[in-house]
């Protein structure tokens, strides 16, 4: 059972040895995933603790806040993320200005040795740390030897010939690259939120939509997606429009809206947790010239969506 601790002062064990990955693990992709099973593996064979150590915030939005970084996915679903994968501390350490001030040596006997007592640190080839990211992979080596430490440092991870990074996978879902990003995250990259009443505009026209408020930060780029949504345990076929509705042009709305229709579904799911999976780009969005039109684009879009869920083989009803 994973225990999450909020900072390394709040670890209320003691006489624990461990095996210890470091970094900020935002959407725990492939390459977080080769960081972590290291870690596993390794605090297995040794019956020590398997420790991920992370960030919160994310640095980036302390230190160059002007970037408006977005996070892939919620701290929730990465907590659920490690739990799955068998971690036993997950240890979310506050990021301040004063933390990344920290010298390398200090950050590591500190934040690290002290408090996680490690036989063995796991990184990524490009991890670095302390003030100005003096803490580099060789300065790693060498303090792990000084200290009797063993020290793994993770080749990077391809996929189709791009090293799979955080920062990729957010170009991705802003290019609506879903595949690609299925691919480095090994699963779908999906919003979640709470089903809210909207306009109706879908019932009227007779493709009712699921309107989500989501709190999550990263978006994929406006557009219709051929997409499946997960509801109370049960997985749908679906279409999703991310965007501003540009045909009804309703100032009243949020800046970027989620709506999902749900294909052969006619259920009241107001107020229920959604789960939106975003598989396939399949337009951009328009301003059509009347109702007419949007219908005819909106049942091509089913068609498309069906066709699509039929050659996957999707394993649920469509």
């Amino acid at each position: 059972m994973l225990q999450l601790f909020e900072g390394v002062d709040k670890i209320n064990q003691h006489d624990f040895r461990s095996v210890v990955t470091i970094g900020n693990f935002d959407g725990v992709h492939l390459g977080h995933q080769a960081l972590i099973q290291k870690c596993i593996s390794e605090a297995k064979k040794k019956s020590q603790k398997a420790v991920v150590l992370s960030f919160r915030p994310h640095p980036i939005k302390v230190l160059f806040p002007e970037k408006n970084i977005k996070k892939l996915f919620s701290y929730a679903d990465q907590e659920k993320r490690l739990q799955e994968f068998g971690v036993d501390f997950f240890v979310r350490q506050p990021f301040s200005r004063d933390l990344s001030d920290l010298s390398a040596e200090r950050f590591l006997n500190e934040i690290v040795i002290k408090p996680l007592n490690p036989s063995m640190l796991v990184v990524g080839y490009d991890f670095a740390f302390g003030a100005n990211r003096e803490g580099t992979i060789e300065y790693l080596k060498e303090y792990c030897k000084t200290n009797e430490i063993e020290l793994h440092v993770q080749s990077p991870v391809r996929i189709e010939g791009e090293i799979v990074s955080s920062s990729l996978l957010r170009s991705l879902v802003a290019e609506g690259r879903m595949a690609l990003a299925a691919k480095c995250l090994g699963r779908n990259f999906y919003l979640q939120g709470v089903v809210e009443k909207g306009a109706g505009r879908g019932k009227q026209i007779g493709f009712p939509t699921a309107n989500i408020f989501t709190s999550s930060e990263c978006f994929p780029k406006n557009g219709v997606y051929t997409s499946k949504v997960l509801l109370n345990g049960r997985s749908f076929a679906s279409i999703t429009n991310v965007g501003e509705n540009p045909t009804f042009e309703d100032k009243t709305r949020r800046p970027v809206q989620v709506e999902t229709h749900i294909l052969d579904f006619d259920q009241d799911i107001y107020g229920d947790i959604l789960r939106v999976e975003f598989v396939e780009f399949l337009r951009a969005e328009k301003k059509f010239s009347g109702v007419d039109q949007l219908v005819e684009q909106i049942k091509e879009d089913v068609i498309k969506a069906r066709e699509y869920h039929e050659k996957m083989g999707s394993d649920f009803k469509i």
